[in-house]
């Protein structure tokens, strides 16, 4: 894997281009990139949720906080879906090549 995964920002190539290597092997492979996605999810919300309530709730309330928290996770989603699929390819190179 040494070519660009993605074609676009969501759009997933389906071979790299410089190795021939297949991204999706077979139907259901990017199931495993959901669990990655979780797992990356729930630490960075975890992340935000402490940082949010140390020095958010004190000055503007737990509804503003929940609100900004929210939004980055929003903002975050494009990210973590990218990376998770990243993760999981390596991951799965690493142990079925």
């Amino acid at each position: 894997m040494q070519g660009k995964m993605f074609a676009g920002r969501l759009t997933m190539n389906a071979t790299c281009r410089m190795c021939g290597h297949r991204f999706e092997r077979e139907q259901g492979f990017v199931q495993g990139a959901m669990y990655v996605s979780w797992v990356l999810g729930v630490t960075y919300l975890a992340a935000l949720g402490v940082l949010a309530q140390l020095f958010l709730v004190p000055r503007f309330g737990i509804v503003w906080a929940v609100v900004c928290v929210v939004a980055v996770h929003l903002m975050c989603i494009p990210f973590v879906f990218r990376y998770s699929r990243v993760i999981w390819a390596h991951l799965n190179v690493r142990t079925r090549p």
